[in-house]
């Protein structure tokens, strides 16, 4: 474009033969090409124990021959069982700035926002994604009495850092796995993502159809990496490949050190580990309601 004009002019218009524009256009991302990684870190804590029917227990990742997750870990499981998914946008909240002396007015960003990340799963005969999900978010809001249907029952809500985990997004093409690949990966890292709505699976008489499930997630911040080409450990390695939500906590507080040093700024992951005062006993006695 010429530089004494904005607008655009006749040698600026893109006016190529076919063959150019076949060129630009031959190499379309197809959205089939995807996987969703469970980097839990935290599992352990809010997973609980169902294994009422005899079954090797879902928590125990590590059992070969686990007949609910076939020989693998469930993170693995929900990965491959993942029908659909979303890569994120984003967007800002505005303010306007009015000149009323100038009749001018401008539009400034003061919040940036992230949708929530809505996964659809399949469902298998064990129901193993379904008793994760719905463990999950019992754990976040668990009935603290004995007795779950007792009138005077009540719910008290268990800390953020026991619950919110990190889940990664990546895309890859038709070509990743080929000795040659002209493509690289692109990556989504969720951090602190947490179940925020798990929608109801309609069942009926008629004609028969996979159950669905599907779980709408909140989180409070996305990173994307679009020239990583560790194919192996993103795709085809298990699901603590990547980092879990607990190893990447401890390196974003390695990070803020070396770029602030002792002076972290307020809302950083440093600054937060440096603020907790309570203990493995306080948050007991505070969950026990004494």
């Amino acid at each position: 474009m010429s530089s004494n004009s904005i607008f655009p002019r006749k040698a600026d218009i893109f006016h190529k033969d076919m063959a150019d524009v076949r060129e630009i256009i031959a190499r379309p991302s197809l959205d089939t090409f995807y996987q969703v990684t469970f980097s839990f870190g935290k599992w352990q804590t809010w997973l609980e124990s169902n294994d009422a029917a005899g079954i090797t227990n879902i928590n125990d990742s590590t059992v070969s021959g686990n007949t609910r997750v076939q020989g693998r870990d469930f993170m693995q499981k929900m990965s491959v069982m993942c029908a659909e998914a979303e890569i994120p946008g984003t967007s800002f909240q505005s303010t306007l700035a009015v000149g009323h002396h100038q009749g001018i007015q401008e539009e400034f960003p003061y919040l940036r926002t992230f949708p929530p990340l809505n996964l659809t799963f399949y469902c298998d005969l064990d129901h193993v994604i379904i008793e994760v999900l719905e463990s999950w978010m019992t754990f976040i809001n668990p009935i603290s009495s004995p007795n779950k249907k007792d009138l005077n029952a009540y719910g008290r809500f268990n800390y953020p850092d026991d619950y919110k985990e990190t889940i990664h997004l990546t895309k890859f093409e038709r070509d990743t796995f080929t000795d040659n690949p002209t493509t690289k990966l692109t990556t989504y890292e969720f951090v602190n993502i947490w179940p925020q709505n798990m929608t109801s699976m309609r069942v009926a008489y008629g004609d028969s159809n996979v159950l669905r499930c599907s779980v709408q997630l909140a989180y409070d911040r996305f990173f994307t990496d679009f020239n990583y080409t560790d194919t192996n450990q993103a795709i085809i390695g298990d699901a603590f490949t990547l980092l879990n939500s607990k190893e990447q906590a401890r390196r974003n507080g390695l990070r803020d050190s070396l770029l602030y040093g002792n002076t972290v700024p307020e809302g950083t992951i440093a600054n937060n580990e440096k603020k907790k005062t309570y203990s493995t006993a306080n948050r007991k006695r505070y969950r026990s309601g004494r």
